[in-house]
């Protein structure tokens, strides 16, 4: 099992996590510290998420949590486009991140459940 620092999803879903704390700086303060947090909260739980899959026997219920996370994402971004809170430019560079987080989330869901049934539940055969 790889360090779940070392992966590429983490990689990815950290650099969604910095870039995200950098474009919220641009939300009107009224707003800054509901929705703008929430993104960045949802960003750090997209990362523990990507920790417990690492982790656990059973990836399922982990990505499965990671990929709704996502989506909640992709509404705050789309929602501070529509209000300029962010350029076009900006919320495109977060879809891309988040659409490579969900394709390598999916992927890894499928993978999880393709394995033979004693390598998802730790057993040596």
């Amino acid at each position: 099992m790889a360090l779940h620092t070392q992966l590429p999803i983490y990689k990815l879903a950290y650099d969604l996590l910095s870039f995200a704390t950098d474009i919220t700086r641009n939300i009107p303060r009224d707003l800054k510290a509901g929705l703008g947090a929430k993104v960045r909260d949802e960003c750090i739980e997209v990362l523990v998420l990507i920790a417990r899959s690492n982790a656990a026997a059973n990836k399922t219920p982990h990505l499965t949590e990671l990929l709704e996370r996502l989506q909640v994402i992709e509404f705050l971004l789309r929602l501070f486009k529509d209000k300029r809170f962010i350029s076009i430019k900006q919320y495109a560079a977060a879809i891309t991140l988040t659409a490579d987080i969900g394709k390598q989330g999916n992927g890894w869901k499928k993978a999880s459940h393709h394995r033979p049934l004693h390598e998802r539940h730790g057993a040596h055969a």
